[in-house]
């Protein structure tokens, strides 16, 4: 287990501890029914801990089931949006990919996010150099046509508003090439990522995951022939 990654959603993990503490607290006083405190407080503990394991163990094999599921192969261009602390990036350099990563660096969504953070992550793993970026998932400063593999892991719900998430889309498709693989990861949206790609001539895969937290899905996209797109679930 590490933290190297950084924890998930800090303020959302240790608030849930939080509350189990205070239901606690009140339940010894007698503010609260025993049965219902108790029960409320250990099913905000068990939430808290298992969003710590999630961040702290569950994600770093994650990320091998997510690049197996990808197809990745060595050599390949790679592009990994909302690339965080390099948990996707360094792993698929390690198998020998050409990797670019980008990210805005919110610390809201992951703790202790940054590019420094990134680096140190990868000189730990010894992984090859990759080209970092700093930059929006909606708009992204590389050419048409430029990765065999774009990947996307727990990001795109990050982004307000259902426009803007089809401009994320949007432009993963673009700069992805043709014949190319596209793979997004998330917790929600999902079914609207897969109808976007869908419209767009994508052939769809879909994988459900129930011990990320939260439960997570995997859309695999390969665009085909226009008017041929559907779905695999």
């Amino acid at each position: 287990m590490t933290t190297r990654y950084g924890i998930d959603a800090p303020y959302g993990a240790f608030g849930f501890i939080f509350l189990a503490l205070l239901y606690a607290a009140a339940t010894l006083c007698g503010m609260i029914p025993p049965y219902w405190g108790w029960l409320t407080g250990t099913l905000f503990l068990l939430l808290g801990l298992w969003m710590l394991l999630y961040s702290t163990a569950i994600k770093l094999l994650h990320r091998h089931r997510i690049l197996a599921l990808s197809g990745l192969k060595p050599d390949m261009k790679v592009l990994d949006i909302g690339t965080g602390r390099g948990l996707l990036a360094i792993a698929a350099a390690q198998k020998g990919a050409d990797v670019s990563a980008i990210d805005k660096w919110s610390g809201w969504d992951l703790g202790g996010n940054g590019r420094d953070a990134f680096e140190k992550n990868r000189r730990a793993e010894r992984a090859p150099e990759i080209d970092l970026y700093d930059g929006l998932a909606q708009d992204m400063p590389f050419p048409d046509e430029t990765f065999d593999l774009v990947i996307s892991h727990f990001v795109v719900h990050n982004i307000s508003g259902r426009k803007e998430r089809e401009r994320a889309i949007a432009e993963m498709v673009r700069v992805l090439k043709p014949g190319g693989t596209l793979a997004v990861s998330d917790i929600k949206n999902t079914s609207q990522y897969r109808e976007i790609l869908e419209e767009n001539g994508f052939q769809t895969r879909t994988y459900s995951f129930y011990y990320t937290f939260p439960f997570s899905k995997l859309i695999i996209a390969v665009r085909t022939p226009v008017g041929t797109g559907r779905s695999i679930c």
